[in-house]
């Protein structure tokens, strides 16, 4: 009897959901994929940090990212901004007693 009741019971949950429909494309005009940054430079800015800038967003998005070393050795520490930019410069710094080796720019098309 508990096997039918509870067969009943998901049949019925499953009669609840509501259908889906069809997908329609939207016709208000044509859609495009985003764009890359350009014009993208980057450097170190200051004693421990990295920035990054692009001229043109196309729609996309980018960020600073930095290659960190301790001082007392050990393996390295990568750093990224907290944030996507579009328009600003995008800024990243190592950790205390790190130092810079290297950095660039990540992007991304949305």
């Amino acid at each position: 009897m508990k096997k039918l009741f509870a067969t009943l019971f998901a049949t019925a949950m499953m009669a609840a959901l509501p259908v889906q429909g069809t997908a329609t494309a939207a016709t208000s005009g044509e859609a495009s994929p985003a764009g890359w940054p350009t014009g993208c430079t980057h450097g170190k800015n200051g004693a421990n940090g990295w920035l990054a800038y692009c001229t043109s967003h196309n729609g996309g998005r980018f960020k600073a990212t930095v290659i960190c070393a301790p001082q007392e050795g050990g393996p390295y520490v990568n750093r990224d901004a907290t944030s996507w930019s579009q328009t600003t410069v995008s800024y990243v710094y190592c950790p205390p007693l790190t130092a810079v080796i290297s950095g660039g720019y990540i992007e991304r098309s949305y």
